[in-house]
C-alpha cells in the first residue's frame, strides 16, 4: 500500500516538474525571441542613423567643396576683370559704347547718354557741356582719352563738297542751291554699311535716311537696343521711317 502511494506521489511531482520545466522553456524562449527583436531593432535604428548621418557628411562635403569652388571663381573672375580693366587701357570719349562709358567710375546710365548726346568733344575738360562737375572730370581724366572725332561720312561714299560752299560766302547762289537740295546731296550709306544704333556717332545717325540731327540725338538719348526694332520707341521714328532704315541699321 505505501509502496502504491509513494508510486502515486513520485509521477505526481513527475508531472508537476514536466509541467513546470515547459513552462519555464517557453518563458526562456519568449525572452530570448525579445531580445531578438530587440537586438534587430536596434541594429536597424542604427543603420537608419548611420546612413542618415553618412548622407549629412556627404551633403556637409559637397557644400565645402562647392563654397571652395565658387570662391575660387569668384578670385578668377575678380583677377580677369582685374587683368582686363588694367589692359583695356584710357576710353575714347568720342568713340565708346554707352556700356564702355558706364563702366567708368562714376558714370551711370544717365551720365553715359549725356556724355554721348554731346559728342565730339576736344578735351576732357568739355565733359563739363555734358553736365559732369569739375571733381567728376578730374577723376575720369586717367580713365578716359579723346580721339579724332567719326567722320561726318566715309570718303568713299562723299558726293559733291558742300563744306567747300560752306567756306565760300561768296559763291551764295552754290549755297542756297546747296540748301535746297539738300536730300540730294547728302551723305549716303555705301551698299551694305550699317550703322550701330548702341555706338555710333551722332554723324554716323545722320547718314541714315530721313534722319537728321534731332531724331539722331533722340536715338543716341534711347541707347540701348536689343533689337533694330526697338528704334520705333524713339519719338518721331515710326513704321515708314524704320522700313527705310531697317537695312542699314544693326543693334550688335
Amino acid at each position: 500500500m505505501n509502496r502504491k502511494r509513494f508510486l502515486c506521489i513520485f509521477i505526481s511531482l513527475l508531472v508537476s516538474f514536466c509541467f513546470v520545466f515547459s513552462g519555464f522553456a517557453a518563458t526562456k524562449d519568449d525572452a530570448v525571441k525579445d531580445d531578438v527583436k530587440k537586438t534587430e531593432a536596434k541594429d536597424k535604428k542604427d543603420k537608419k542613423d548611420k546612413d542618415k548621418k553618412d548622407k549629412k557628411d556627404e551633403k556637409d562635403k559637397k557644400d565645402k567643396k562647392d563654397k571652395k569652388d565658387e570662391k575660387k571663381d569668384t578670385k578668377k573672375d575678380k583677377a580677369a576683370k582685374s587683368e582686363a580693366k588694367k589692359n583695356a587701357g584710357p576710353v575714347d570719349l568720342n568713340s565708346a559704347s554707352q556700356k564702355e562709358l558706364e563702366a567708368l567710375k562714376g558714370i551711370g546710365a544717365a551720365k553715359a547718354k549725356k556724355i554721348i548726346a554731346n559728342r565730339p568733344y576736344k578735351s576732357v575738360d568739355e565733359l563739363s557741356k555734358s553736365g559732369l562737375s569739375k571733381k567728376d572730370i578730374e577723376t575720369l581724366k586717367p580713365q578716359v582719352t579723346v580721339g579724332a572725332a567719326p567722320a561726318t561720312a566715309p570718303a568713299s561714299v562723299t558726293t559733291s563738297a558742300p563744306k567747300a560752299d560752306a567756306k565760300a560766302p561768296e559763291k551764295s547762289k552754290e549755297v542756297k542751291k546747296d540748301k535746297e537740295g539738300k536730300k540730294e546731296t547728302k551723305a549716303k550709306l555705301a551698299p551694305g554699311q550699317k550703322v550701330n544704333l548702341n555706338s555710333a556717332s551722332q554723324a554716323d545717325i545722320e547718314l541714315l535716311p530721313e534722319i537728321g540731327p534731332v531724331k539722331a540725338k533722340a536715338i543716341i538719348a534711347g541707347r540701348p537696343y536689343s533689337k533694330p526694332e526697338d528704334v520705333m520707341k524713339v519719338k518721331g521714328i515710326k513704321q515708314k521711317t524704320f522700313d527705310k532704315i531697317k537695312d542699314n541699321i544693326t543693334v550688335n
